[in-house]
């Protein structure tokens, strides 16, 4: 920051000045009070154009500040249509003469740009794009942005909500030592949405959010792996902050009417995509940040692992015994043993004394049916052989007064630093991504980029990236750099399996929901962390299937867990201790086969979900709301969620034997139960008894669902590839006009029988 004090309050435009490709309004900021202990604020300026009450019998003697101005900036552009940016800042600021891409969150500045308007009036200046026009109010400084379509009132600051004597509780925009603060107003009915990977309700109202990637350490700690300064308000927009910086939503929380979005930076760099259909509006947060590549077929099989498997003659046994038990699998995953350095720490120096030769041993899980994935991390210890090296030649990040930096937080097993890759040096990311060349070379499909979450805030990055924003971009520098090795050294969509997140991370897939606890609660709030970083970050996203931590699981909550997992978008199962099927009896067993079994029946239709979420920038699980936007009760519901549009899936929270009273909302129209047909009609809740060996999975009436016939001859997705497809079509939907995308990416037909169901 310039100058930490005193706090400025935005408050006057002084003039307009269009160009070419947008608006500039000058702003004059003024110092602001607190008067004593009661809330709200005051500048020098006039106290009856500041709206204050003086007739108030207990109103105190009241000091006024000086009236010193300070020059600010807001700069408007429309980089699409219904979209609009708007970059506050002090005069002179970098950000309004970057055009977005700067901090490499947004890779296209302005999909389709549109051209602005403008038109002075007495109270406030007009600024127009297409049917979009944002008042920007003169004194006091206030933001109203209005659908002309409609006349609705999309967003305005909250510059009129005062207390008992006047005084503004939310000015329209200050800025302080600390960083710069908007305020929103909230609308009496409007739910708020999305902010990343967050373990709480849906709904964010009520809530205080503190956007910093961490390491969590679970789901119930109040901290998040990925959060995301993206939101979706239901009165018809979605905001996104396209900054690095720490960002503090307070959503109703301090002020039942305010959403405040605090930036600990000086600029705010807030674009705002309209319309009633979050769908579009993800369409058009993703057309400016990127969307990713489908994935190949086979990770959207079942991946297993364990932290850790010991050995490859543990893990070829692990392979075997799937096959065995005729459990259809893709992936074995190793975590860190197979480095011979191996607490956190990733040098790539692979354990032959544990694994053998590599490229055997892929070869040998290959006639297993299974791929290799590989675990990985950002940080170096300084017990690793190549140290040394990467320190010498300017790999390492190092603090502001130019020491090497320790990851932060994260706690290490023996008390020594670990040092952190500084991906901003192009150098030392080159010489990360080579790291992974031999792997590759050798049959590796997939990298877990494992944390990222841990740079340290005081930290003089290679490219000269503010201190206060190098932490929350560390975590997509990091997975970006692992991502692009794998499209470079093997030319297919690249794959990893990402912890940590930011803006931007939903173009490289996938990512899972951290260490979840193995329990209910932490099975509840994974879902909720799904559905809520759907909102933000659209793409490919999963969790542990029974969780990573915490008391032993139950057989019972293994199989629930198991139901969900193979209705997400990808598939794994992994934890500290065994998560193989067979480890927890033969009925446990039994049950989850026949689960996977049921998912790789149904990859076809994944497929066709993945290929329209990556084309549309849409998730793949996606929260009721998504596609029922007008619906309250179905924008609220985090406890089940739609796969795709046609699939609603309603995990069963319990780890009890015992058949289950689920009670579940159902939005409009025919549904029918994927496993029986029977048919439910929404809007509206539903009660149904549920056994251990059944989870609610309803079908929309209308869907046509392109599935494959799975027995005990399908070891992996590799055997589904030339296999025909059935039609499955329910209520009065017909296939006769239904195009499908094969698994090699091409249009397809379907032959044969149509299912009829309902």
């Amino acid at each position: 920051m310039t100058d930490p004090s005193p706090t400025l309050l935005l408050r006057r435009v002084r003039a307009t000045a269009a160009d070419a490709t947008g608006v500039t309004l000058d702003l004059d900021a003024l110092p602001g009070v607190q008067l004593g202990v009661m809330p709200g604020w005051l500048t020098g300026e006039p106290l009856a154009a500041q709206g204050v009450e003086t007739e108030m019998p207990n109103l105190p003697t009241i000091d006024l500040p000086p009236a010193d101005v300070r020059p600010w900036a807001l700069r408007v552009t429309a980089p699409q249509p219904d979209c609009l940016r708007l970059v506050l800042a002090p005069a002179g600021h970098p950000d309004l003469d970057d055009d977005g891409t700067g901090r490499g969150i947004v890779v296209d500045p302005a999909p389709a740009p549109v051209a602005l308007g403008v038109e002075e009036a007495e109270a406030h200046v007009a600024v127009t794009a297409g049917h979009l026009t944002l008042e920007v109010g003169r004194a006091p400084f206030t933001l109203l942005l209005r659908d002309t379509r409609t006349g609705a009132v999309v967003l305005r600051t909250s510059d009129r909500l005062r207390q008992v004597a006047g005084l503004l509780t939310a000015p329209s925009a200050l800025t302080d030592g600390e960083g710069t603060t908007l305020n929103l107003e909230l609308g009496p009915d409007e739910d708020i949405l999305g902010f990343g990977e967050q373990f709480g309700r849906l709904v964010k109202n009520g809530q205080v959010l503190r956007l910093r990637s961490e390491d969590a350490c679970g789901t119930g700690t109040g901290l998040a792996y990925k959060p995301v300064p993206v939101w979706h308000s239901s009165r018809g927009y979605t905001g996104f902050v396209n900054t690095g910086a720490v960002v503090t939503a307070d959503v109703g929380h301090s002020r039942p009417s305010v959403l405040s979005l605090g930036v600990a930076g000086e600029a705010v760099d807030l674009y705002v995509m309209t319309g009633s259909d979050p769908a579009a509006r993800l369409s058009a947060y993703t057309a400016l940040t990127g969307r990713p590549d489908v994935p190949a077929p086979w990770a959207f099989g079942y991946w297993m692992g364990r932290c850790r498997y010991h050995s490859s003659a543990e893990m070829l046994e692990v392979a075997r015994t799937m096959r065995e038990h005729e459990v259809p699998a893709d992936v074995l995953h190793l975590d860190p043993d197979w480095l011979v350095v191996d607490r956190l720490n990733t040098d790539f120096i692979w354990n032959t004394g544990r694994f053998g030769d590599r490229r055997q041993f892929v070869t040998d899980l290959a006639d297993e049916g299974f791929r290799l994935s590989v675990w990985e991390l950002p940080y170096l210890d300084p017990a690793s052989p190549v140290f040394e090296h990467a320190e010498r030649e300017g790999y390492l990040v190092r603090r502001t007064d130019g020491s090497l930096a320790g990851i932060q937080k994260t706690p290490t097993p023996d008390g020594r630093m670990r040092a952190l890759l500084d991906f901003t040096n192009p150098e030392a990311r080159r010489w990360w991504q080579e790291q992974h060349r031999a792997f590759l070379d050798d049959g590796v499909a997939v990298f877990k980029t494992d944390f990222g979450e841990a740079l340290p805030d005081d930290v003089a990055l290679f490219d000269g990236t503010p201190a206060n924003e190098a932490h929350n971009l560390y975590p997509l520098r990091y997975n970006g750099a692992v991502s692009d090795a794998i499209r470079e050294f093997t030319g297919r969509a690249p794959l990893v399996w990402g912890r940590s997140g930011w803006a931007g991370s939903h173009r490289y897939p996938g990512q899972w929901g951290g260490d979840a606890e193995s329990t209910v609660a932490g099975m509840q709030a994974t879902v909720r962390g799904g559905l809520s970083y759907a909102m933000s970050a659209p793409g490919f996203w999963s969790h542990d299937i029974g969780g990573f931590f915490g008391p032993e699981l139950t057989p019972a909550l293994y199989v629930r867990w198991t139901q969900l997992g193979a209705l997400s978008p990808l598939m794994r199962a992994h934890g500290l201790r065994p998560r193989e099927p067979w480890a927890f009896g033969a009925h446990a067993l039994g049950i989850c086969r026949d689960w996977v079994r049921l998912r790789y029946s149904l990859l076809p239709y994944l497929w066709q979900v993945a290929v329209e979420s990556a084309t549309n920038g849409w998730p793949v699980m996606r929260p009721l709301g998504f596609h029922f936007p007008h619906d309250r009760v179905a924008r609220t519901v985090d406890d089940s969620f739609l796969l795709g549009s046609d699939l609603l899936v309603v995990p069963v929270f319990d780890d009890a034997d015992a058949p289950v009273e689920r009670t579940f909302y159902v939005p409009e129209g025919e549904w029918f139960d994927l496993q029986d047909d029977t048919r439910f009609v929404g809007p509206g809740f539903h009660t149904v008894s549920v056994p251990l060996d059944r989870m609610p999975v309803l079908v929309r009436a209308g869907a046509v669902l392109p599935r494959a016939d799975v027995d005990a001859s399908v070891r992996s997705t590799d055997d589904l590839l030339d296999r025909p497809w059935r039609l499955h079509a329910y209520g009065s939907a017909t296939a006769d006009e239904r195009s499908f995308v094969g698994f090699d990416g091409r249009p397809c037909t379907v032959a044969g029988e149509v299912v009829r169901h309902g």
